[in-house]
């Protein structure tokens, strides 16, 4: 019954409790949209909030350690790691989807040639809705890869160029990337907005998971530094994790009602990713919550999510179509897409994701190893430096 201290948050190498965060995430998800209304209760449509906060939590923390660990940040590796992390399983499933709508010759019907242009490009979350059934209704939830992905692209960039600028303070230098990624937030919001669907698309259609994700890239920067880690400090106690957690899960079973009596308050989607920010702490801190997150099944269904969170479009569309019953929303149908969705993206993982992911590592390897390979041989040719002999001897 201790709090973490900071050489040991540190010297974690993983955070397997938050692989359980991603599986309870995704499965609300799920549950959101195919449950019925009788599930709405459990504001399954935030879920993807969570994921925001863990990606900027986890991206800027391994990008803050290399930076420690090697003296700079590679952007080369990270967009090579990102590359095969994120876009075999994508494309995969998207091709997927595709090859099965021709088959069924309904790929003009379902309107794939307009949608593919927004998929392909990954501006989905500007996708404009169509008709049931249409190309969005196949790939509802890749609209966070849209976001996601403007975020891979620009934040790693904001951080290297933050620590070129050479002001002395480390927290300068990052504030400086905080500025900069929401200044970029907003081009994006706008620009792509307008350019895609024109001036009636709202601003913080895109904006505000911007926002999301930095809540999590602060909590990962303030973790990192010693200083502020001090503030942080007493939430990693174990018995932080009853209030903490308590008042997540108040605000979070209440989203669907308060959104709604609110008009759409932008203020709760913020104060949804403080707390969930605040529930990291307690998840990668010694206490039950953390030891129940980071069970085997937990982590099974959580390092599945990303392909499970893609899949339930088209598996709910499969499912419907064997067993036209489960085509009202209710319980057993969100059982049913979770089950066969899981299966398959169980496949993926081990078929796709883990093959490229490991491509990737060694890719990365042979590149640092003929870089280290020149600048040995570029040491060797360099003229060695003999001092001249003095005039006066």
């Amino acid at each position: 019954m201790r709090t973490l201290d900071h050489d040991e948050f540190l010297a974690m190498r993983r955070f397997p409790a938050l692989d359980g965060l991603r599986a309870i995430a995704a499965t609300i998800v799920i549950l959101f949209h195919f449950a019925g209304p009788k599930w709405s209760w459990l504001s399954g449509w935030v879920g993807v909030y969570i994921f925001f906060v863990l990606s900027g939590f986890l991206i800027t923390t391994l990008l803050l350690r290399e930076q420690d660990r090697t003296g700079r940040i590679s952007l080369s590796a990270f967009y090579l790691r990102r590359v095969f992390r994120i876009l075999p399983p994508y494309l995969v499933i998207l091709g997927g989807i595709v090859v099965f709508v021709w088959l069924r010759g309904e790929f003009i019907a379902r309107e794939f040639p307009h949608a593919l242009k927004y998929y392909l490009t990954f501006f989905n979350e500007f996708l404009p809705g169509s008709r049931p059934n249409g190309a969005d209704n196949f790939f509802s939830g890749s609209w966070t890869l849209g976001i996601e992905e403007k975020f891979y692209l620009f934040w790693p960039f904001l951080l290297v160029v933050a620590g070129a600028v050479g002001l002395a303070a480390a927290w300068r230098k990052l504030a400086l990337a905080i500025a900069a990624f929401a200044v970029m937030a907003g081009l994006v919001g706008v620009t792509s907005g307008w350019v895609l669907n024109g001036p009636q698309v709202p601003i913080y259609r895109s904006t505000v998971h911007y926002a999301i994700l930095l809540i999590g890239c602060v909590l990962a920067i303030a973790m990192h530094y010693r200083r502020s880690y001090a503030v942080i400090k007493p939430l990693t106690h174990p018995l932080a994790a009853i209030p903490v957690f308590g008042a997540f899960a108040l605000l979070h079973v209440n989203m669907e009602s308060l959104w709604w009596e609110t008009g759409s308050n932008l203020g709760l989607l913020i104060a949804y990713g403080l707390l969930s920010a605040m529930l990291l702490v307690v998840l990668v801190s010694p206490g039950p919550l953390r030891w129940l997150l980071a069970t085997r099944p937990m982590r099974f269904v959580g390092e599945r999510s990303y392909s499970l969170y893609l899949l339930q479009g088209p598996v709910h569309f499969a499912v419907v179509a064997a067993i036209p019953p489960l085509g009202e929303h209710r319980m057993i149908s969100a059982l049913t897409v979770f089950a066969v969705g899981l299966a398959i993206a169980d496949l993926i993982h081990r078929w796709v994701e883990q093959p490229m992911i490991t491509t990737g590592k060694k890719l990365i390897a042979r590149r640092q190893e003929r870089k280290a390979l020149r600048a040995a041989e570029a040491e060797l040719k360099a003229p060695s430096v003999v001092e001249a002999p003095s005039a006066a001897r």
